[in-house]
């Protein structure tokens, strides 16, 4: 029976489930049901039961002969199955409906899943290639991949999932098991094979596994031709048979045999397992206790064809104790044999009963006699879901094994010029697509350029992307191969021939093996990095593009060994050095309820609240949503993008003055209640005396919050500077809180008096430049820029746009630096610097900033009273208006900025939310954005799914 367990799960994981629980309550007990079923079926109509037909899940016409053939099978012959091949979720469910309203007895439907619903059917969840899972040495992952897999196989009317492969490739040159497999060892091998079973029964569907007793150590198809084991019974106890133990202990359902030859058990070399009675019988029911369905492989392939035709081999697989047949190539021929048979006495009819009771049990057990059609319209909550993604990519992720970096090549510290070039053993456009696409997502300011060599390309091809490589900074070759060199695939050897060629350019190659990671021994010469990801599906391809730039942590081990090359468990390891660009449920937010931010930011820019926005928002070490809106004005077309470049306004406050000042506080160069006058001499005249650094960072200083020095004449940094030290206090330092911009213009000096350096130098190289926050910086006046996306008409000082040059007035007059305005930078920048301080100021390797020191600077200095400043940042309010919205919690810290800009942290969600908006043209009256800023952090909250990660469900044992 099957072992259930207690489920932890995501509400998006349960949406939409379908009828799948097995022996609902109001289910006849099994045995009356099954025998009172039995005892009114002919054997015509019993054997029938025993074989499963093929079928494609796309649509047809109702006169499309494969159509009529096939209902034909179901109609006049009553066949007890049906095993879909390809198709894509709409056709397959109508298809899997229309057969089952047809049926006299619910079809028992079956389908290959070994990486997911996406193997056959299109436009569902891909998981990366089971050798994948395996590198991650996770069950956990496993049992994850089971049971979404089982989740949509439901949706889709499938109840009998062909998965997992439980053979042990232990044969670098296997043709094809390769990377079907979880790796080469048996212990490995059975702990994924047992969390997989577990898994997808949990999830509602057979598992099936196979192909017993192992097809792992051959180099043989059995597609093609019957391959040999040539080992004995102890071999088999100790390798090939340790994952199938496994299965059977954790409660797998059905076991498919191999049509693989074992002349120590089988003395006939034309028989294979399949129709081996010491085998499937003996071995399998018998020394393993396996009480399930045994379910043979395609009856077509050569391994059965080669030597028997298509009754006989039906015959033969009954009497070696199987229960389905797979696929035969004569169906009706096969029936009429298999009628022979019981009536000659060959084969007892009790045989036939036994199997048809354990299919009919299963159906039973499936809840099938009670509901045995699915629902269509359920598809989109079930099916390739942002849940379901999120778990292909975290395996994917988990899966990344690094096994050669030379120099340290990875991460790419931002190239200027990357080649990629994709070899493939297909003639598939799509192939390889989607690895380009990651690269520009994940380093859009890298030049990029891709080219796909496949099995037509010509030899003036080859030699023209041979001498493209010359203008490339670091090449990398994305290899989609999935056996190895030989037989047809021997084409490959010119990709091998080129790639040697690329390597002695001595240009830095960085080899990826979206498939056979065997496949490096054929080359004489070694790349300079080699990254396995063992697959080609979309979640492999992206991970692997982050993993370039250090978006990913490496940590997959090697679950093989590579001859020569690579030992078993080999892998180096990597930590995460920069913030990831990823779905939001990577980092259990909602995207459903993320994408209520484009609605309503889309909805200011048409009410004309800003002519353009940039978002950020992320969590731990994840960027969720990175996102661009409108364009830079009314009028012009230009778009924004996360890359564009926002006049910061007040962000600058805390992105770069709080930021120095928390680094020179660490360093013991800075004394928060140190006179400023100690820092800067003569800043003491007019009642200043008293004035300490914490009053300027808590604004309690006791400064005017502005004057505007262009109407006084003022023209000068220096006649700025010295205004500041000769202003009068308004109030005593320390007795009231007012937001002055004179504070953090005084900091900044101080910061200067300090270091010895300019403002500007000290952020770029202590700030911005070790967070990789190459956007962000000061700018100089004088000098528009078309490219910066524009703020105010100014037709009151500068009588021009302010494009590219700072918006504050004051700011201006000192040369575009200043502590309290001036910066400029972008969202995609700006969540660099959030993802910093959310991990406890850890960014990548490197501890930027001390926890304790975040929680300095962060934390309301005043908590009773009604000011709700921090040490730099500002705090959510807890009553009334406050632009972090209503959820962010109470140790929230944040700022905005007169642009039209926003930044809120939440440090125990390990969550931000950032606004950039140009919301001051083209005139600052407009007072629009004060509603949109809390609404980008409400929805960013409500987003919260729960723990970081995707949501999995826990497997419990």
């Amino acid at each position: 029976m099957l072992r259930r367990t207690a489920l932890a799960l995501s509400p998006l994981l349960l949406v939409g489930v379908l009828a799948t629980s097995f022996l609902p309550a109001s289910a006849p007990a099994p045995d009356r049901w099954v025998q009172a079923t039995l005892a009114e079926m002919t054997l015509s109509e019993q054997v029938a039961q025993l074989f499963a037909v093929q079928a494609y899940g796309y649509y047809a016409s109702a006169d499309d002969p494969a159509y009529l053939r096939l209902r034909d099978f179901v109609e006049r012959l009553g066949v007890g199955g049906v095993i879909f091949f390809q198709g894509d979720p709409y056709g397959q469910v109508m298809l899997a409906n229309d057969l089952q309203r047809r049926a006299k007895l619910p079809l028992l439907i079956s389908q290959d899943m070994e990486w997911g619903a996406g193997m056959r059917v299109a436009r569902t969840t891909t998981l990366p290639w089971t050798m994948a899972i395996g590198a991650t040495r996770d069950p956990a992952l496993a049992y994850a991949a089971g049971y979404l897999t089982a989740r949509e196989a439901r949706a889709l009317g499938t109840h009998q999932i062909y998965a997992p492969v439980a053979d042990v490739n232990n044969n670098p040159r296997n043709p094809v098991i390769n990377v079907r497999s979880f790796g080469e060892e048996p212990g490995l091998v059975g702990a994924m094979v047992g969390a997989f079973v577990e898994g997808a029964q949990d999830g509602g569907v057979l598992a099936t596994v196979k192909h017993f007793p192992g097809h792992g150590d051959t180099d043989t198809d059995s597609h093609y031709d019957l391959p040999t084991l040539p080992f004995t019974r102890a071999r088999l106890d100790s390798l090939e048979l340790v994952p199938f133990r496994a299965a059977i202990d954790a409660g797998v359902e059905s076991v498919m045999t191999g049509h693989l030859a074992l002349p120590a058990l089988e003395p006939d070399p034309r028989v294979p397992a399949t129709l081996s009675q010491p085998i499937s019988e003996a071995l399998l029911r018998g020394d393993l206790g396996f009480n399930g369905l045994i379910v043979t492989d395609a009856m077509q392939m050569r391994g059965v064809t080669k030597h028997f035709a298509p009754g006989e081999a039906a015959i033969r697989a009954l009497e070696a104790g199987a229960d389905m047949i797979l696929m035969s190539a004569d169906l009706d021929a096969a029936h009429t044999a298999v009628l022979e048979a019981v009536a000659s006495g060959r084969l007892a009819r009790a045989r036939i009963q036994t199997a048809a009771g354990r299919i009919l049990h299963a159906k039973l057990r499936l809840g099938l006699p009670k509901q045995r059609l699915v629902a269509p319209e359920s598809l989109p909550e079930v099916v390739r879901t942002a849940a379901h993604e999120a778990v292909a990519e975290a395996l994917a992720r988990r899966s990344l094994t690094l096994l050669r970096n030379e120099n340290d090549l990875l991460p790419l510290q931002r190239p200027e010029r990357l080649f990629v070039y994709t070899l493939k053993d297909n003639d598939r456009p799509e192939t390889g697509r989607a690895f380009a696409a990651a690269l520009r997502t994940a380093q859009p300011a890298t030049q990029s350029f891709d080219l796909a060599l496949d099995l037509r390309t010509t030899d003036e091809t080859y030699e023209n992307a041979l001498q493209a490589a010359a203008h490339a900074e670091v090449l990398v070759v994305a290899l989609h191969a999935y056996v190895r060199l030989g037989g047809g695939q021997r084409a490959l050897q010119r990709h091998f021939a080129f790639l040697e060629q690329l390597i002695a350019t001595g240009k830095p190659v960085i080899l990826i093996a979206f498939g056979n990671p065997y496949l490096i021994a054929e080359l004489a010469q070694q790349p300079a990095a080699y990254l396995v990801a063992y697959s080609g599906s979309e979640a492999s391809q992206r991970m692997a593009a982050s993993a370039l730039f250090g978006q990913v942590a490496l940590g997959g081990k090697l679950p093989i060994t590579i001859p020569d090359h690579y030992a078993y468990g080999a892998g180096l390891t990597l930590p995460q050095s920069a913030p990831r660009r990823d779905r939001p449920e990577a980092a259990g937010l909602a995207t459903a309820s993320l994408a209520r931010v484009d609605s309503v930011l889309r909805a200011a820019i048409a009410d004309r609240a800003f002519p353009g926005a940039a978002v950020a928002i992320g969590r731990g070490n994840v960027i969720a949503k990175l996102a661009g809106y409108g364009y830079h004005t009314y009028e012009a077309r230009t778009t924004v993008t996360p890359q564009s470049v926002f006049d910061l306004a007040s962000l600058t406050k805390v992105v770069a003055t709080t930021t120095a000042a928390m680094q020179l506080y660490e360093a013991g160069r800075l004394d928060l209640d140190a006179p400023v006058a100690r820092y800067l001499p003569g800043f003491e005249q007019n009642g200043k005396a008293a004035v300490t650094v914490r009053h300027l960072l808590t604004h309690t200083a006791g400064f005017l919050p502005f004057i505007p020095f262009y109407q006084r004449g003022v023209t000068t940094r220096q006649a700025v500077i010295d205004s500041t030290y000769a202003q009068p206090l308004v109030t005593p330092p320390g007795a009231a809180m007012r937001y002055s911009d004179f504070s953090m213009i005084t900091l900044m000096l101080v910061i200067e008096a300090i270091t010895g350096q300019d403002f500007d130098a000290y952020t770029r190289t202590h700030i911005f430049a070790p967070l990789g926050m190459h956007d962000t910086g000061f700018r100089g006046t004088g000098t528009p820029d078309s490219t910066v996306v524009p703020t105010e008409v100014d037709d009151y000082f500068r009588n021009r746009l302010v494009q590219g040059e700072v918006h504050d007035e004051n700011a201006w007059l000192l040369g575009g630096t200043s502590g309290h305005a001036g910066l400029f930078s972008s969202a995609d920048d700006l969540a660099r610097f959030a993802t910093m301080l959310v991990n406890g100021g850890r960014a990548g390797t490197q501890q930027f900033l001390k926890p304790e020191t975040i929680r300095l600077f962060t934390t309301r200095v005043d908590p009773t009273g009604e000011h709700t400043r921090a040490l730099g940042w500002d705090t959510r309010s807890l009553e009334g208006y406050s632009s972090a919205g209503q959820h962010f919690g109470p140790r929230s810290f944040g700022h905005t900025g007169f642009t039209g800009t926003s930044m809120w942290i939440d440090p125990d969600a390990k969550l931000y939310a950032i606004l950039l908006t140009n919301r001051v043209y083209p005139t600052r009256a407009n007072r629009k954005i004060s509603a949109i800023r809390p609404l980008v952090a409400d929805f960013a909250y409500e987003a919260l799914l729960g723990p970081e990660g995707p949501p999995l469900p826990r497997r419990e044992r």
